[in-house]
């Protein structure tokens, strides 16, 4: 799973032909920036993606020995506040501190998170570094893809180049990152993993570093700086929040059992926020108000659609593990491995999807006919995953996982551009920001509700936990489309 926000540009670049193109044609900024990136996800996915086993292995096996509901459960939260921390860290870039200086102490947090989970095997270690990670992860991802922005003017024609290399980056680092700490974990242990991920973020921030200065004067500056009057009451706010975490944790009201929940709960309540602010604003007019209304489908279905794709970190995690004959004749894949070609069949396929949109011209399919079309590939993933249930132990075919893994990958290409471009498209001018925000929560949400979702799953449940999930997308995908054309057809 490699598309985060970025993977809009990578359609236009496509399109474009712009992948020809050499770092030395371009700022020196890119190198820098593009490095960052790379290694900054080759460490999140590579953490990822073996998160759920070290959460429920056993001790004896290099675990924490978590019950698999309460493991796949924290491996969906985590998910969730990384997506909730980049707005923060989205806010604290534009209000308090320069972009480029929140990404290099951001990056330090990252590598400092992996460093405790490499050298402190507890669950407190846990604790602490994926907190620190998720912070990190906050403020780098988010304000790394805005810095790349301002390496060029808007009439700059190496820019969609410049995203291409940029993105190219990305799924290099969210590649490799898995595959490496995939095939650590099953032969060196889950802390030598660990540590390859702090090596990996450590290269990120030492090529940060040595190219720090060739970064744009306009990542120096804080672009929208909080009020001095303001600034005591922003400090008030953060403190409160987290001493009602920190009561909420030492009280018991917030435990590992219903992390996931209360993350939920927060998520809705700040979406409804979202929308109500959206709705209610003076500065949305009638048109721009039937626009949001659009989008309401538009956002329940990239929702729906998260919640099926981070199953690949939760209850498949678990599948893979449990339920896939992992060999092909002599050699043994680890159940990393196989999750982490997801992300590589939607990377080959992106180009080629580009292709066959640019060639159709007016003729192809609206942003919400792809959507549902790329959940019901989901879904039909899902109901493969239905008709094998039946079995018992390790016995499921690879080959027909990896068949899975396609169809995840192609939904993925088909429903992440057409979200990000219906979610430009219908912003109101005014707040664009809010709509982005919005994206986000479906990130976030889709993750924390994998986690909850996957606490349902069991060998045992197979048929039914496949084949209802599988059904309900349907059924949801051809509602929420009926829906949004309904509504894009009275906005636009």
């Amino acid at each position: 799973m490699t598309t985060d926000g970025t993977l809009e540009k990578s359609s236009s670049i496509a399109n474009r032909g712009a992948i020809g193109s050499t770092f030395r044609d371009q700022p020196r900024g890119l190198v820098t920036l593009a490095g960052t990136e790379l290694w900054e996800r080759f460490s999140f996915y590579g953490l990822q993606v073996i998160l759920a086993y070290y959460l429920y292995y056993s001790l004896v096996d290099g675990g924490l020995g978590l019950d698999v509901s309460v493991a796949v459960g924290i491996a969906g939260s985590y998910g969730g506040a990384v997506y909730i921390a980049q707005m923060v860290g989205a806010w604290v870039a534009d209000r308090l501190v320069a972009p480029r200086t929140v990404v290099l102490y951001s990056a330090i947090s990252i590598m400092l998170g992996h460093v405790v989970l490499a050298l402190i095997p507890s669950t407190a270690g846990m604790g602490v570094g994926l907190l620190l990670i998720v912070i990190g992860t906050g403020g780098l991802k988010v304000n790394v893809t805005a810095m790349v922005g301002m390496l060029y003017a808007n009439d700059d024609p190496k820019r969609d180049s410049g995203y291409s290399l940029y993105y190219m980056g990305i799924s290099l680092g969210a590649f490799l990152g898995p595959l490496l700490t995939g095939a650590l974990q099953s032969s060196a242990g889950f802390h030598i993993a660990f540590g390859a991920a702090a090596v990996g973020m450590l290269i990120g921030l030492v090529q940060y570093a040595v190219g720090y200065k060739h970064l744009p004067e306009a990542t120096r500056t804080v672009p929208n700086p909080l009020p001095r009057s303001r600034r005591a009451a922003a400090a008030a706010v953060a403190v409160s929040v987290t001493l009602v975490i920190v009561a909420a944790a030492i009280g018991g009201i917030l435990n590992l059992d219903n992390l996931g929940t209360v993350l939920t709960a927060i998520i809705v309540v700040a979406s409804i926020a979202y929308f109500a602010m959206l709705l209610s604003s003076k500065k949305v007019d009638a048109t721009e108000h039937r626009r949001v209304l659009a989008y309401i489908p538009v956002f329940l279905s990239s929702l729906l659609f998260w919640t099926l794709l981070f199953q690949l970190f939760t209850t498949l995690a678990v599948y893979m593990d449990t339920r896939v004959d992992l060999t092909i004749g002599s050699l043994t894949i680890p159940a990393a491995t196989v999750i982490t070609m997801e992300g590589l069949i939607a990377t080959v396929i992106a180009p080629v999807y580009a292709v066959v949109w640019t060639r159709m011209g007016s003729r192809q399919p609206s942003p919400g006919t792809k959507i549902a079309v790329g959940i019901g590939l989901l879904a039909v993933a899902m109901a493969m995953f239905a008709a094998m249930a039946g079995t018992s132990g390790a016995t499921n075919s690879v080959v027909l996982v990896l068949v899975a893994m396609l169809l995840f990958g192609a939904g993925e290409i088909a429903v992440v551009p057409s979200v990000l471009s219906a979610t430009a498209q219908l912003a109101p001018a005014s707040h664009k920001a809010g709509m982005t925000s919005l994206y986000f929560l479906t990130m976030a949400g889709g993750s924390t509700l994998a986690g909850l979702l996957a606490q349902k799953y069991s060998a045992a449940t197979e048929l039914t936990f496949f084949g209802t999930t599988a059904a309900a997308s349907i059924v949801a995908a051809v509602v929420l489309y009926g829906a949004y054309r309904t509504l894009v057809a009275r906005a636009l």
